[in-house]
């Protein structure tokens, strides 16, 4: 079965406790996962080294997406308690501005520049297995191939309808809302991530890629 190791990286403290008993340096880790990219990578050496597993999704529908999650979301009332519409949160200062690239760039505030959009990228080209939300069932055959995953059961057609079921219109946390095509709060959200747009062109680009990297055989999802 799967074992876990008792060490939380959700913080900078647990990621220093990490390091002083050498986590990233253990044959026995195969995944750890953490919030906070740069401060994690140390826990890795030059004969240790760790790669970052992402799944991407379009910064405007992500955006959408965490405007509503928060929308439902009591911790967030007095937040967005007040903002009733796509618009006036993309309109007001909670607003995402360019998360992925301010977070593989490590630049979490500031204004961004072509050169932090580069960091970016090299991070992504480098460092990371390239997982698309519009893709879900490629991506999930990818991590199947390099974590050497196999279904206990045989393939069935209960089997498929639970898997699909999980993957494309009933998964845990599923956040139901009407897209944003077009209109107002679809060119302010543009204009807030742009850096990101590009990015995610980036990431395309690369999930096609690294499509080479693994063999076309048939998934266990």
């Amino acid at each position: 079965g799967v074992k876990f190791a008792a060490v939380d990286l959700s913080n900078p403290d647990g990621i220093a406790i990490a390091k002083s008993l050498n986590v990233g340096l253990s044959d026995r880790v195969d995944l750890v996962s953490s919030p906070y990219l740069w401060d994690t990578a140390g826990i890795f050496d030059g004969y240790h080294k760790g790669y970052m597993l992402a799944m991407f999704r379009h910064p405007i529908e992500r955006a959408t997406s965490l405007y509503f999650s928060m929308r439902k979301n009591p911790q967030y009332e007095k937040q967005v308690g007040s903002l009733s519409s796509i618009e006036q949160y993309a309109k007001s200062s909670l607003v995402e501005n360019n998360w992925m690239t301010r977070f593989l760039s490590n630049t979490l505030s500031g204004e961004l520049t072509p050169q932090h959009e580069a960091i970016a990228k090299e991070v992504l080209r480098t460092k990371c297995l390239i997982g698309l939300l519009r893709d879900k069932t490629e991506t999930m055959r990818r991590l199947e191939v390099l974590f050497n995953l196999k279904a206990k059961e045989k393939r069935s057609k209960r089997r498929e309808e639970c898997q699909e079921k999980l993957l494309y219109w009933d998964w845990p946390g599923k956040n139901r809302h009407v897209p944003v095509v077009g209109g107002e709060a679809w060119d302010i959200l543009y204009k807030h991530n742009t850096f990101d747009l590009r990015l995610y062109e980036y990431a395309e680009k690369l999930f096609k890629a690294q499509g080479k990297l693994f063999p076309d055989t048939p998934s266990a999802w």
